[in-house]
């Protein structure tokens, strides 16, 4: 009988992208002191990496400046969107003063990489810190309040101007990972929400080794020991130390990042569904797929804004399904519009009827409800001294009430938000003290 073939072609490396993925049709090899474009960019060391892309920090010779240069795979460069979308939102704030475009991160510059697993898309932006989820990964997984309002304020004005622009953000879930720069999720939430960076462009190299880490190199090897195939790289590349620590930020500046899974809002949504990590898929999604527009972003916006106010995440669950994702949905917001609860094939594992909770159902849950209003009041900021008063939970619990409606022609708008009681008391106020423009 003939073995079964490996389950990995390569060693696994720490913090590194799948080094299975060097193949045709996919990642592009790169190795710090390469040139690009004609000479132009230098790379400099590694920023992160997701499912379909790698991202590193290059020196611009022409306009001695630094860049994070994202390269594509190849076969995800065919279909890309990302460039359009984002020149999109670029031309549109230009057309009008009442667009605030300081949240998304302009291309600065966009060309193919001819390699040796493919035609490769890569776009060049500002560089950036780590993702909001990465700051908060370690105890005690808060924010300061007036850093936490100031990041949930500026998300919320972000995804105003990305809907003024016609642009549904959208999402697209992608392989995970604990990287201070990854891009495997396409939607906004903590994954993809990013501190900006302080200017660097006066550094060395040496100066940016000293600050963010030396590239560290691995060399790559076969389970088998065989010889390396031509499109993969002799050694892997850690990513640069750009972490924040969430209680030590002092400059809160965020921008949005990933607009691979975006599209128009007055389109068809060009796949009909969403492939958004569970616990922040709109119901919709579940339901109602045929209506994937607008109001998607503005439930996935209320997730975010809870996660960032608190300690974790408005709905959870232990490796979430569907079915997990709707007793969650019931469990925080109440019963589902009849004609769902009626197509819900999931129902009887957590209910025994409409509004009375199973205590023998087999999942890890208890057998009860947790309101909203309970949920913010546990939401981790108890614990600590700046808790949120009950003027301001009460009025937290107004807005997210209004973002979380079932029926998505309900829900609030970006505007609605915006113009909400608790931003007008809470959110925009805390900007000023930052030099955050509104």
């Amino acid at each position: 009988m003939e073995e079964a073939p490996p389950k990995f072609i390569h060693e696994w490396h720490e913090d590194t992208e799948n080094l299975d993925n060097y193949k045709p049709g996919w990642y592009h090899p790169v190795d710090i002191g390469q040139v690009y474009s004609e000479g132009r960019y230098r790379i400099i060391h590694k920023l992160g990496f997701g499912t379909y892309s790698t991202v590193w920090l290059g020196r611009d010779s022409r306009l001695e400046r630094y860049v994070a240069l994202k390269i594509l795979a190849a076969e995800p460069s065919k279909d890309s969107t990302e460039s359009q979308i984002i020149r999109q939102i670029s031309q549109c704030s230009k057309a009008s003063s009442h667009i605030n475009k300081a949240f998304i991160l302009p291309i600065l510059d966009e060309f193919e990489i001819d390699g040796p697993n493919g035609q490769h898309r890569c776009l060049a932006t500002e560089p950036a810190a780590c993702s909001l989820s990465v700051s908060k990964s370690y105890p005690p997984w808060v924010f300061r309040i007036e850093v936490a309002r100031a990041i949930a304020a500026q998300t919320i004005l972000a995804l105003r101007a990305i809907h003024q622009c016609n642009v549904v953000h959208g999402g697209k879930s992608r392989m995970p990972s604990c990287l201070p720069y990854a891009d495997y999720l396409h939607d906004l939430h903590l994954h993809n929400i990013l501190f900006t960076l302080r200017d660097i462009n006066h550094m060395s190299v040496d100066e940016i080794y000293h600050h963010f880490s030396t590239p560290e190199k691995i060399e790559v090897n076969r389970v088998d020991g065989g010889p390396l195939a031509p499109g993969v790289p002799s050694h892997s590349i850690s990513p640069a130390n750009v972490f924040v620590d969430s209680l030590k930020v002092d400059d809160p500046h965020i921008c949005i990042t990933d607009f691979g899974e975006s599209w128009l809002g007055d389109a068809v949504h060009p796949k009909g569904y969403l492939n958004t990590p569970m616990l922040y898929r709109p119901p919709e999604a579940i339901f109602a797929k045929e209506l994937l527009s607008f109001p998607a972003d503005i439930w996935t916006l209320a997730c975010s804004v809870f996660e960032i106010m608190g300690e974790r995440g408005l709905f959870e669950a232990f490796f979430p399904d569907e079915a997990d994702m709707v007793a969650e949905m019931i469990s925080c917001l109440g019963p589902l519009p009849s004609s769902w609860w009626d197509a819900w094939e999931g129902k009887s594992e957590f209910f025994v009827e409409k509004g009375v909770w199973r205590t023998d159902m087999t999942r890890p849950r208890e057998p009860k409800s947790r309101p909203l209003r309970s949920r913010i009041q546990t939401m981790g900021r108890q614990k600590h001294p700046d808790s949120l008063s009950p003027d301001e939970a009460e009025s937290l619990a107004v807005m997210l009430t209004s973002m979380l409606e079932y029926d998505p022609a309900k829900r609030a708008t970006a505007d609605d938000v915006v113009n909400s009681d608790w931003m007008t008391r809470w959110g925009l106020p805390s900007l000023k003290p930052f030099n955050i423009p509104v």
